[in-house]
């Protein structure tokens, strides 16, 4: 992570989730670009699951066959080499080896599925002015940057997430990424997406794949970005205080030894 230095600041959801759980939390890593001391193993699974996945979805992209095995096989190395630096946070002994199998598993699944996708987009960058065209709202100061996993010639925006426990459908109609994802889609293409898809690699004893679909209006733009509005001037007036609600979160933070010391008990 690194501090931001750049003419238009941006503000991501990662960004905005962040602040919302803890503001303290946003300031450490945002503002301060302290590094994460370790890497907690979820998220190490997660981000190899994806690199091995775009792999796979480029190659669907650019016409090129690849198998399985191919997929599993980039999944087990990445896996690895991560292994090798030392830096995960692993729950338990033989944490490591259990989710090797399982994003085996999880990857033969994907294929299965989406074998005879039609790419249109892989891990498409968007960075767009925030401006919500039904309330005329617009925020100067920044700009909404993400990252859209995958889109389908036809217009559907599939978002890939790895989980502990399976999703809801509450979890995906309310979920702030996949707005601002639909947003972008009809900034950027001038048209609305055919569907949002969640696709929920989930690590259960047998690992299991959800697809859930969702869609997004004019009035889920608005909320988002009057959100996000309110979030930016609060970064820009530098409030950065704890959330000592967010107990769930103050377990596994990377920033318990500095939250001590600028907020002792």
């Amino acid at each position: 992570m690194r501090i931001i230095n750049e003419e238009r600041p941006h503000i991501s959801i990662s960004q905005l989730n962040t602040y919302l759980q803890c503001p303290l939390c946003y300031y450490f890593q945002y503002e301060l670009a302290i590094p994460w001391r370790t890497t907690p193993s979820a998220v190490a699974f997660g981000d190899i699951i994806h690199r091995a996945i775009e792999v796979y979805n480029t190659s669907l992209m650019n016409g090129h066959k690849v198998t399985a095995e191919d997929m599993t096989a980039k999944f087990t190395e990445d896996w690895k080499a991560v292994i090798e630096t030392n830096n995960v946070d692993w729950k338990s002994a033989d944490e490591s080896a259990d989710l090797l199998m399982k994003g085996r598993d999880l990857l033969a699944l994907y294929y299965q599925e989406f074998s005879g996708f039609r790419p249109k987009a892989v891990e498409l960058e968007f960075r767009l002015p925030i401006l919500d065209p039904s309330t005329g709202l617009y925020v100067e100061s920044r700009d909404a940057v993400g990252r859209i996993d995958l889109i389908s010639e036809r217009g559907i925006i599939v978002e890939v997430k790895t989980a502990g426990r399976s999703a809801s459908q509450l979890d995906v109609d309310t979920n702030m990424q996949l707005t601002l994802y639909s947003w972008a889609y009809r900034m950027l293409y001038g048209e609305p997406e055919e569907k949002l898809v969640v696709v929920s690699l989930v690590k259960t004893k047998e690992p299991q794949m959800q697809l859930l679909k969702t869609q997004r209006c004019n009035k889920d733009y608005s909320r988002l970005f009057h959100l996000i509005a309110r979030v930016i001037k609060s970064i820009d007036d530098k409030v950065y205080y704890p959330n000592p609600l967010n107990i769930w979160g103050c377990r596994s933070c990377q920033y318990v030894s500095e939250c001590a010391e600028q907020w002792p008990l």
